[in-house]
């Protein structure tokens, strides 16, 4: 895929803003100025910004392939994201759980190492938020990357009117069977239920595939019509305006929006984003910011590994970060995520594409 893509650069960043919202959800929110008002409402929300990885993660898959190849080789397109995401995922994994083991005696459950090992812990509910706990939505990724192949390959002999109705057919009737869930099975008390309906990743299928569809919408209707370009900022506009009015002015239940609920509204941010050309989209396709956005997956993936020690060294037992600890706390995450994608990701991201892949 090609990253230098000014649609996808000006996207690039986007995916730092939303690990950062997901990070500041399990560790900012005392600190200024998420501690107040309208970003605490905010990011007591932030978990959601795990569903807009999800979106995104279709929208960017299939705006690059079908720029580039009318069908998609499946053992190699598995091979390349293997590439890019397992080496990192799996020095997290061996780093927490050595840390846990080393800093305050964790023992986790045999079957919860050898899933989490195998990035299939989400399929499992009551261990996938163990050991590196954020890691559950890889195992939901890692789904979406061996379904693509077929959807890619399927999708080109179809229309685009084909293509939405089938994949807002699929969202449709999964937040139909989701709503039924949570009225009928969930509930405090059964705790493996609620991961069953929160992370088992088959249910977070309609978020990608709903991005992906609004790809080909996107490339066939909407990026070469000129006079569209000019809505760019209703779109934004509006996707931020029903942000609000979700989130805050009426506020639904996290549970109703969890599995897909939210993502019409990022893809309407999405598809803003893309086809804005102005102050935004150069500003957001800055280097500093696009490489914020290069080391995202890390600055995600280490969170817990590097909170650990503060936890240990910083932190009163019990303690929230406070206003400095938390910026600091960013800044070591940054650092740490920064020194893992260059001399760790990328180096064995080319190794094993040159091993693998080498025609």
């Amino acid at each position: 895929m090609n990253s230098n893509n000014p649609t996808l650069t000006a996207l690039h960043f986007t995916r730092f803003l939303a690990a950062f919202c997901v990070v500041a959800y399990h560790y900012g929110k005392a600190a200024f100025p998420f501690n107040h008002g309208l970003l605490n409402t905010l990011i007591q929300n932030g978990g959601f910004a795990v569903s807009y990885f999800f979106a995104l993660s279709g929208f960017i898959m299939m705006y690059a392939y079908h720029q580039s190849i009318s069908k998609l080789n499946a053992k190699e397109f598995w091979i390349a994201r293997i590439a890019r995401i397992y080496p990192v995922y799996f020095l997290s994994f061996i780093l927490v759980l050595f840390t846990m083991l080393m800093l305050n005696g964790s023992k986790p459950k045999g079957i919860s190492i050898i899933l989490q090992g195998l990035c299939l812990q989400a399929w499992k509910p009551g261990i996938s938020m163990e050991i590196n706990y954020v890691s559950w939505s890889l195992a939901v990724e890692l789904l979406f990357y061996f379904i693509f192949p077929f959807i890619f390959n399927y999708w080109q002999n179809k229309s685009l009117t084909t293509i939405l109705f089938q994949s807002t057919g699929l969202w449709c009737i999964s937040l139909v069977f989701h709503y039924f869930m949570i009225e009928n099975l969930s509930a405090p008390e059964r705790f493996n239920v609620g991961q069953f309906i929160a992370f088992f990743p088959p249910w977070h299928m309609n978020s990608f595939i709903l991005g992906a569809a609004a790809a080909v919408l996107y490339i066939k209707k909407l990026k070469h019509a000129v006079h569209i370009k000019f809505f760019s900022h209703t779109l934004i506009v509006g996707s931020l305006i029903l942000l609000y009015f979700f989130f805050i002015e009426q506020p639904i239940p996290m549970g109703f929006l969890t599995n897909g609920g939210i993502i019409p509204v990022f893809l309407i941010l999405i598809v803003g984003l893309s086809l804005h050309d102005g102050f935004i989209a150069k500003l957001f396709s800055l280097k500093p910011l696009v490489w914020l956005g290069e080391i995202s997956y890390g600055f995600y993936l280490w969170q817990f590994f590097v909170f650990l020690f503060f936890e240990k060294f910083i932190l009163l037992k019990g303690q929230n970060f406070n206003t400095a600890q938390f910026y600091i706390y960013i800044l070591t995450l940054i650092s740490f995520s920064a020194l893992s994608y260059h001399l760790f990701e990328l180096p064995l991201r080319k190794y094993i594409k040159l091993k693998f892949l080498k025609n």
